[in-house]
């Protein structure tokens, strides 16, 4: 019975490694997105109509048809990616045996 034990701590050990791992690509994917907002937010006060070629020729701008709907669908779904982490994240917490702090303190 040791040795299943052991195997069950490893695998809970290693799922919680994952989930620590995408928190951390989500930090530093936060970073670049600030990074590219102010960036972009410099790029296009300065050259407003440096953007206006591009229309039709990036990947980002291709399907010009559904660039709308598709672009809804694919933040709607990321949202729900991180929604998804944040309750894996709780459920370790709490299996884990860590209480929440009482907020009345």
């Amino acid at each position: 019975m040791g040795k299943e034990k052991s195997l069950e701590n490893s695998e809970a050990e290693v799922l919680v490694d994952r989930i620590y791992s995408a928190k951390e690509s989500l930090v530093k994917f936060g970073r670049e997105v600030f990074r590219l907002s102010s960036e972009f937010g410099e790029v296009s006060r300065l050259y407003p109509e440096a953007f206006k070629h591009l229309d039709g020729q990036h990947k980002l701008f291709a399907n010009k048809g559904i660039i709308h709907p598709q672009m809804e669908e694919f933040y709607k779904a990321s949202i729900n990616y991180v929604e998804l982490l944040q309750e894996v994240n709780r459920r370790a917490i709490e299996l884990s045996g860590t209480q929440r702090p009482n907020k009345d303190i």
